[in-house]
């Protein structure tokens, strides 16, 4: 911290690394259960980090801490957010390619959703799970 600051400075300085540390640690323990919502945590413990150098040219130790704990915590909660959400896309178009009992599933779901709105499905959704359902066929008879 810089010599030059006032006690009241120093003191917010010193609130602002605490809490920058303190959100950096729960941005990493978070990653455990909530990993989704972290960014937001890290985020908020890299700009306390920031806000507590105040006046100052250097960060405080704690803040240093905080700065580092927070980007981490970030960084891996957006990459395990990422990677669960592409799993789940192919997961989900697998179970599509291979299970013909969710692709009528599917079909009756359109059907129910178009019939609400007194419209008809459009042909080329209808093809296309026509096609899914070909080649579901053939994956199984494999």
């Amino acid at each position: 911290m810089d010599i030059n600051l006032s006690d009241d400075k120093r003191a917010a300085a010193a609130r602002y690394s605490r809490y920058a540390f303190i959100l950096g640690i729960v941005s990493l323990a978070g990653l455990v259960c909530c990993f989704p919502v972290m960014p937001v945590v890290g985020g908020l413990g890299i700009v306390f980090a920031l806000i507590s150098r105040g006046g100052a040219n250097v960060f405080s130790p704690e803040a240093k801490k905080g700065l580092t704990f927070s980007v981490i915590g970030t960084a891996a909660s957006v990459v395990l957010t990422v990677a669960v959400m592409a799993g789940s896309v192919v997961y989900t178009l697998n179970q599509l390619k291979t299970n013909p009992e969710i692709l009528n599933e599917v079909r009756q779901t359109y059907e129910q959703m178009y019939d609400s709105m007194g419209q008809e499905v459009p042909p080329e959704l209808l093809e296309t799970l026509d096609r899914m359902e070909e080649y579901s066929r053939e994956l199984n008879s494999r």
